[in-house]
């Protein structure tokens, strides 16, 4: 009679399961709020493509998703953000895919596009991510088990240093404590430089530079302006060390409640608003570099660009070991 009455329990237990697997299968919703972290403040570039993202997905879904985007790092640093993102408790944000490797992602070849001089320019990076290698990219770690998935790529430009005395030369750069962000590949390019590489947070490099925590930093131009990084380091150098795509991100757990239809939608906004910001990032670029000189920022030029590239051939060996193929074929698209 016991057996009896275990077996009828779990037999009305699965029942149970199928019902509300079921009922979740559905994925009815009326409105739904997602919450997408940006790192960036309000007044950037990528900010702003951010929040014409969320224009376009509200406008599309007829009000059925509204993306509530929190500028300035207001949800937490990078680790903090990719870890609630996995959970769930964050909905979306951007960052570098390589920022994922430290963090568990097992997508062997996430460090490549942040090798030093991998790309000719911002066109050259905006074509790659945009062909096979960014489509793979997208696949590869949406289909990692880290729990997050692959929207779409903004291209930002050239990511060059700048410090609170000129940088002319390799040379320069010996002794000088430089700002990166949190990933392995930054530290050691930096320090091929000849300086020391000083993993921080976006938000904390002005105050870092001001009291002299550190002596210099890097971002494209947009970065260095927005941020008002000039104000307390005024000498930029061109270098165009880098050109490093952001990733948009959505977890896996929110993307999982959304219909079919909303997933594509959610894919054409990202796609519309990554081409806005390339568009809006050229077109502002001029002004910004006059805005900067108005401001008294001196800009240098390298006088020795190739001891450059060469000092950073062991980078390539040390993280594009194994996907030297994937490498030529990035640098051969034209």
């Amino acid at each position: 009679m016991k057996k009896l009455l275990v077996f009828v329990l779990l037999a009305a237990l699965a029942v149970s399961s199928v019902f509300a697997q079921s009922a979740s299968e559905t994925k009815s919703y009326d409105h739904m709020i997602l919450r997408y972290a940006e790192t960036n403040g309000a007044k950037d570039e990528r900010a702003l493509a951010t929040e014409h993202f969320a224009e376009l997905v509200k406008e599309k879904t007829n009000g059925r998703i509204e993306i509530q985007v929190f500028a300035g790092g207001q949800l937490g640093k990078t680790k903090e953000v990719v870890q609630a993102l996995q959970l769930g408790s964050i909905d979306m944000c951007n960052e570098p895919s390589s920022n994922l490797k430290s963090l568990g992602c097992n997508v062997g070849y996430l460090d490549i596009t942040s090798l030093p001089f991998l790309f000719r320019d911002v066109d050259h990076a905006v074509a790659v991510m945009d062909g096979e290698f960014g489509e793979k990219l997208a696949n590869d770690i949406s289909n990692s088990g880290f729990g997050v998935i692959a929207l779409d790529h903004y291209v930002a430009g050239g990511r060059n240093f700048y410090a609170t005395k000129p940088i002319t030369s390799l040379a320069d750069m010996k002794g000088l404590k430089i700002r990166v962000q949190s990933s392995p590949i930054y530290v050691s390019t930096v320090e091929a430089f000849g300086a020391s590489a000083t993993p921080m947070d976006n938000s904390e490099v002005y105050s870092a530079l001001q009291t002299g925590v550190i002596d210099g930093a890097e971002n494209p131009v947009k970065g260095y302006l927005n941020n008002k990084f000039y104000e307390v380091a005024k000498y930029f150098s061109w270098s165009n060390y880098m050109v490093q795509p952001s990733t948009i991100f959505i977890s896996e757990i929110t993307w999982n409640k959304l219909t079919a239809e909303d997933q594509q939608i959610l894919r054409d906004c990202a796609r519309e608003a990554t081409v806005w910001f390339q568009e809006l990032t050229a077109s502002k670029l001029e002004g910004q570099i006059q805005e900067l000189k108005d401001a008294g920022v001196v800009f240098c030029d390298l006088t020795d660009y190739d001891a450059w590239v060469a000092a950073v051939q062991p980078i390539y060996d040390q993280y594009a070991k194994g996907y030297e193929d994937l490498v030529e074929s990035i640098r051969n698209t034209k």
